[in-house]
């Protein structure tokens, strides 16, 4: 049943039984009493019995009134969750459909439990506010929003940090972000496609190595691991079993241009099919091929062209 309106409930003013308003307004008219000793007895009637009782009667309704504000502070976790209930039921305010969008790795029952609703729930009174922060402390999630589409539907996007490599720390493998943030601990192996990283620093460096590999995808692709050395360079294993020694980066020469004389290497000479062999970009002047065969090196004092 829809609440009636205030405009539809008609006014009344309720009286006391001694003749005023309990929410204020006039008094009739006083009527002339008797006189004589039928005037004397009524007044003595109204002393003795009326008057006290009318003290004991306010002060009742006084200590009723206060005991019922004090009842309803006390449960008005329970009064609000009635009169949202009964709200929500009278308006039709109540969840049929919650979309969301944007959820890969966000499990469902995470996302449901951080946003605080199910089908059937009531709309009324819900903090959309506070759902989102909730969710945006998810370890998948890197912001969120949270829209209600009155009357009956939650809309829900997210925006997931994106894996990039898994990380060797504190004993564990962690996945990471561009930004090296650890996002969870992989202790499944569920990504054992990304590439694995070790060293110290090796998360804080993790994004512009990727930054750069990104523009050689036939290197990104095949790369298994990144190791940051003595906090300046990185060494690279690739899937063949190649280490690829990168040089610590400098005003010149460093990661950025090593890189494309590394994909020109792998189109000229197919130097990451090499089993086990090492490719050194460490100089500035030569690349150096060391063959696992052999126990010398094999220096190329000429550098190829750089790809692209």
């Amino acid at each position: 049943m829809v609440p009636r309106k205030p405009a539809d409930v008609p006014p009344v003013e309720l009286m006391d039984e001694f003749g005023g308003s309990l929410f204020g307004g006039t008094r009739p008219k006083k009527v002339e009493e008797p006189k004589g000793f039928r005037g004397w007895l009524a007044k003595t009637e109204q002393r003795v019995i009326a008057w006290p009782w009318k003290r004991i009667g306010q002060g009742a309704m006084a200590v009723a009134v206060m005991a019922g504000g004090y009842a309803l502070w006390t449960n008005r976790v329970f009064v609000g969750d009635f009169t949202a209930a009964y709200v929500a039921e009278a308006t039709g305010a109540v969840v049929e459909k919650i979309v969301v969008s944007g959820a890969v790795y966000t499990g469902r029952e995470d996302l449901q439990s951080a946003l605080g609703l199910k089908r059937g729930d009531s709309l009324v009174g819900f903090d959309a506010g506070s759902a989102r922060a909730r969710i945006e402390q998810l370890p998948w999630v890197r912001l969120a929003s949270v829209d209600r589409m009155l009357p009956d539907r939650v809309n829900v996007t997210i925006y997931e940090h994106v894996p990039l490599a898994r990380l060797v720390a504190d004993g564990q493998i962690w996945v990471i972000n561009k930004d090296g943030k650890r996002i969870v601990a992989d202790a499944s192996n569920a990504f054992a496609g990304l590439p694995l990283l070790k060293g110290d620093g090796a998360a804080a460096q993790a994004g512009p190595l990727f930054m750069h590999l990104a523009n050689w995808p036939q290197l990104l692709t095949q790369l298994r691991e990144a190791e940051w050395v003595g906090d300046r360079r990185w060494n690279l294993r690739f899937v063949s079993g190649v280490m690829v020694q990168l040089p610590e980066d400098s005003r010149t020469f460093g990661a950025e241009q090593a890189l494309p004389l590394l994909a020109k290497l792998e189109e000229a000479r197919h130097v990451l099919t090499l089993n086990a062999g090492e490719v050194d970009l460490r100089l500035p002047d030569r690349v150096v091929l060391r063959l696992p065969e052999t126990v010398g090196t094999t220096p190329v004092t000429q550098k190829p062209a750089v790809a692209g």
